[in-house]
């Protein structure tokens, strides 16, 4: 049995001699009472040197405080686990370390000290820092190319107004069927471009925080009821609302929660070419109201669920026959969020989806 337990004891200390994070152990008075090899190449003692020594050789003067708190917690019971910090070496260099604190327990269960595993943390630090740097500079990129994007989409609307407003004046003024053709293409793309436009400036102003909503009561099935009586009118897709039958009233951007829908429908219409029907519901669930649009067409996976909402991201598995800049959500998401409301879906590949949004109602007295 004593043979067994000093097989025990020896092979403790050989991992415990050869492992890569120095581990030293103190009482909680802060005396050293062991001290392994990588304590000695990170800290640069022998272990005669340290042995009946304070704590407080390894320490900085500014930072000799934590050294209270983390005896203060380890007569409590409790670990310290991860603390990042700096310590001294022999030399008198600085070293980041990360410690784990463990207490150090007598037979009869009494702390009596502690055990302490210090890991060198400089590379880990570098990398972080790198990091840090790297990301700031895209963020510095990312905001060089919002400023720029809103910029040219605010020098290409008033031109485009201009040219809209000649080429419907051309088209009612054509007399060849032909040219009334080419010049309705015209004013269809003109139109696109126009949108892109528009929603290029949401971003703008999403990404600066400057959206604005113009706030009015207004009932929701009214917004609703009309916006796809517009859609319809473009489509041959059947969109069907169901409703409750009380009235929900809500004090928020009329216009800007019927861009909202009409992405939602313009979407559950693009992605569902063979279902030809798209479903509009509205609910009111307590104080909040909620309205959805389901389409039976392609779906979408749930691992990209999360992602669906991010700038310009494009659902993946599409196939070639969708286009879009993955932007229509995303500024979706902005508007629904500058309201104080929630917005997700449900959606299966192959079983459609369902977009939907929830707002606070409004009080009678709004």
């Amino acid at each position: 049995m004593r043979i067994e337990l000093e097989d025990r004891q020896a092979m403790l200390a050989a991992i415990i001699d050869s492992s890569h994070d120095a581990i030293i152990s103190k009482t909680l008075a802060g005396i050293i009472t062991s001290w392994n090899g990588s304590a000695k190449r990170m800290f640069g003692y022998d272990e005669s040197e340290v042995i009946g020594k304070h704590i407080s050789i390894l320490i900085p003067t500014d930072r000799l405080n934590e050294e209270n708190i983390i005896i203060s917690n380890i007569a409590s019971g409790k670990k310290v686990d991860h603390f990042e910090t700096i310590r001294l070496r022999k030399d008198g260099s600085e070293i980041n370390i990360s410690l784990t604190i463990s207490p150090i327990r007598d037979a009869t269960g009494k702390i009596i000290g502690a055990s302490k595993i210090a890991r060198d943390i400089t590379e880990q630090l570098e990398i972080r820092e790198k990091l840090r740097q790297y990301n700031e500079e895209l963020e510095k990129i990312n905001s060089y190319k919002d400023e720029f994007i809103g910029m040219a989409s605010h020098e290409l609307k008033t031109p485009l107004t201009s040219l809209t407003g000649y080429l419907q004046l051309l088209l009612r003024n054509v007399q060849n069927d032909k040219d009334k053709v080419f010049a309705s293409k015209a004013v269809a793309q003109i139109s696109r471009l126009t949108t892109l436009v528009s929603d290029l400036l949401d971003i703008s102003k999403i990404q600066s925080g400057q959206l604005p909503l113009n706030y009015e009561l207004f009932d929701l099935d009214d917004m609703i009821a009309e916006t796809i009586g517009d859609v319809q009118q473009t489509t041959s897709h059947e969109i069907f609302f169901e409703r409750s039958g009380t009235p929900k009233l809500l004090n928020g951007d009329r216009q800007r929660l019927e861009q909202v829908l009409i992405n939602f429908l313009t979407n559950a219409i693009k992605y569902s070419p063979e279902a030809k029907k798209a479903i509009v519901t509205s609910s009111t669930q307590g104080d909040v109201i909620r309205f959805s649009v389901k389409d039976f067409g392609i779906g979408i996976s749930k691992d990209q669920h999360d992602r669906i909402f991010s700038r310009y991201y494009r659902v993946q598995d599409t196939g070639p026959g969708f286009s879009g800049l993955g932007i229509g959500l995303y500024i979706t998401a902005g508007i629904v969020s500058r309201h104080n409301g929630k917005i997700g879906l449900e959606s299966e590949p192959g079983k459609g989806s369902e977009f939907w949004v929830e707002l606070p109602i409004a009080s009678p007295a709004a």
